[in-house]
């Protein structure tokens, strides 16, 4: 008789799982509540991924308005991505070295390492679902503008990111307050700073440079792919 076909659970299920268990896991030990909050932050620099997938299928049925919506859900929300690489800093709390009078001994201590790949796993997942997200607004979006104009809003979009990596790291904001325009923009006020320009441009130019490289990789993962699929055509 007819064989059931067996489904095969997506491999991301296992790891999204086995990410939290490691992180629960480590908070337990530790006691450290970065492995806590890198879950929530990992969910957050998701979320943009999600409202470009969901754009481009309110795009496909020609909702505007839904697509307009979506899409300031997602400048809202994108810079949780860039955001992440800030977390590096609660690697400070952490000793990698052993005390040692002459020689550089490193620590043995496992906890400290699962501690730095928890956290580093977590940055580079969450940067690089950012970065994707930001690919779609660019080439499904975005192009539909000739280059002065689409380069234009890109450079606003790095720009604004940078300065709210700014806003999330020091002035503890998050990106639902931008629903509370005047306690928003009241919070605001006397913080323009030489330092917050400096630091929102050097976010910024963080980003450029992350989503070019981004950019780069992806393109020529899609090109592999492309040259692959022309061969089994000709076979």
């Amino acid at each position: 008789m007819f064989r059931k076909r067996r489904h095969t659970p997506n491999p991301i299920i296992y790891c999204v799982v086995f990410y939290i268990l490691i992180s629960l896991l480590l908070y337990a030990l530790t006691k450290r509540t970065i492995h806590v909050m890198m879950l929530w932050n990992l969910f957050l620099s998701l979320l943009p991924l999600f409202f470009a997938i969901c754009m481009c299928l309110a795009d496909d049925v020609h909702d505007w308005l839904r697509t307009w919506l979506l899409g300031l859900l997602w400048l809202i929300f994108f810079p949780n991505a860039p955001y992440l690489v800030t977390d590096f800093i609660h690697l400070q709390r952490i000793s990698f070295y052993a005390s040692a009078q002459q020689a550089i001994i490193y620590s043995t201590d496992f906890l400290s390492w699962l501690s730095l790949i928890q956290i580093g796993a977590g940055i580079f997942t969450g940067t690089c679902a950012g970065m994707l997200s930001l690919w779609i607004i660019h080439h499904r979006f975005l192009r539909k503008y000739v280059y002065p104009i689409s380069n234009f809003i890109m450079l606003s979009i790095f720009i604004l990111s940078g300065f709210a990596m700014y806003i999330g790291r020091f002035l503890r904001l998050n990106s639902w307050d931008v629903f509370y325009p005047k306690r928003f923009v009241a919070y605001l006020s006397g913080h323009f700073t030489s330092f917050s320009i400096g630091f929102s441009l050097l976010s910024a130019c963080y980003i450029f440079i992350v989503y070019c490289f981004f950019t780069l990789i992806f393109n020529v993962i899609t090109h592999l792919d492309f040259d692959t699929n022309i061969k089994k055509q000709r076979w």
